[in-house]
């Protein structure tokens, strides 16, 4: 235990023994790992655990979550307890997001800045009281940044990495495969809404969030009793059409929402301004971070998150240059076929200059230069209207 001034910072140790939970590599089982490891061997790393990277073909789950659903292992997204007096304080101190809206029961995106303005990490802020939210975030260092600015307060962070796994149901029917093993109601649950409540009779808590823009739900699972979620999830849903997905999966649809992945679009010098966020600073408090983006604002951004549509059928790669009048004027940082849109899709960060909509450039790909427009973001359901359902 680290402790400060009336702070506590707990980082909680593996949910098994060391035999039955770590590889001899050093890497780490989820949960779920008994189920996921008879049926596939491709898997990735994520926040140091072993999770599936696919099942089948990528696509095929893809459409068989967006025409039914699908059930994912989320673990390594990291559940990070906030407690005390100074709960609230502390997350205002560390985000710019406007808070007003945070009530009890409710979740909200949000983002960690530090001082310079850059991302520490995104994630999902649920709020259970006055003194109690949780932060759901990914691989960045978010247990450690909150836990560093706790002086003055009196606030405990704890980390769940290891003690609290998340599965994610995903699709259009999660919520009657979801309600068929609950007993809330989840047709009055709205999106970014929280509840706690037994799934298959074990105690869970439900968001109704998910990295697929569609309509879906998370549920974080003590990890001595996930497994029987896992299975419980699996066995009523598959009479409905869902397939176990894995993470190439998710991907592909995050892409199409346009989704910004930390590693990936995220890192700690992008600011929110560049990630199209602007909207969500709450100018009118104080906040880490809040001297540098007033700066930026008042200076102009040189760069901005765009969306592109190549030409043809050929995905380009992260790391693709992208040219603007023989100039070049950004790197690609995610790239997919979509689908849906049935087109060649791509995330970059542009100079500001090669930014606006309609914007003619050139990727720099592999096999050649590739023809591409930049459009509006996201590549479609501009409304949420699919997750809000």
């Amino acid at each position: 235990m680290l402790q400060r001034t009336n702070v506590n910072l707990v980082i909680d140790g593996p949910p098994f023994s060391a035999k039955s939970s770590r590889l001899k590599d050093g890497l780490k089982r989820t949960a779920f790992w008994p189920v996921i490891s008879e049926l596939t061997s491709d898997f990735k790393v994520h926040n140091t655990y072993l999770k599936p990277d696919r099942f089948t073909d990528p696509v095929e789950e893809y459409w068989a979550m967006r025409r039914n659903a699908g059930l994912w292992d989320v673990t390594g997204e990291e559940v990070v307890e906030i407690t005390g007096p100074d709960a609230m304080a502390l997350i205002a101190r560390c985000t710019p997001r406007k808070l007003s809206g945070l009530k009890d029961g409710r979740c909200q995106f949000s983002f960690l800045l530090y001082p310079h303005g850059g991302v520490v990490e995104d994630g999902i802020l649920v709020r259970f009281g006055e003194e109690k939210l949780w932060w759901v975030g990914g691989p960045g260092p978010a247990e450690v940044w909150l836990a560093a600015n706790t002086t003055g307060l009196d606030v405990t962070v704890r980390s769940h990495l290891d003690t609290i796994h998340l599965c994610a149901v995903q699709g259009p029917k999660s919520r009657a495969i979801l309600q068929s093993v609950t007993d809330a109601d989840l047709s009055g649950l709205p999106w970014f809404g929280m509840v706690e409540a037994p799934v298959c009779g074990v105690p869970t808590v439900i968001t109704r969030t998910g990295f697929t823009a569609e309509l879906g739900y998370d549920i974080a699972i003590g990890v001595d009793r996930a497994l029987e979620v896992y299975q419980g999830l699996r066995g009523a849903g598959e009479a409905q059409g869902m397939v176990l997905c894995g993470s190439a999966a998710m991907n592909i649809r995050r892409m199409e929402a346009a989704i910004l992945n930390i590693g990936a679009e995220i890192d700690w010098t992008t600011t929110p301004l560049e990630l199209g966020w602007d909207a969500m600073v709450d100018w009118q408090r104080d906040f880490i971070g809040r001297d540098a983006l007033l700066a930026q604002r008042e200076t102009g951004l040189t760069r901005r998150i765009a969306g592109l549509r190549l030409e043809g059928t050929t995905v380009a790669r992260g790391g693709d240059a992208i040219l603007h009048g023989g100039k070049r004027v950004g790197t690609i940082s995610s790239a997919m076929w979509g689908p849906t849109i049935e087109a060649s899709i791509a995330l970059a960060m542009l100079d500001t200059a090669a930014w606006h909509e309609g914007a003619a450039l050139s990727v720099e790909a592999e096999g050649g230069a590739i023809a591409a427009e930049v459009v509006s973001l996201p590549f479609f359901d501009a409304e949420r209207k699919l997750p809000r359902a």
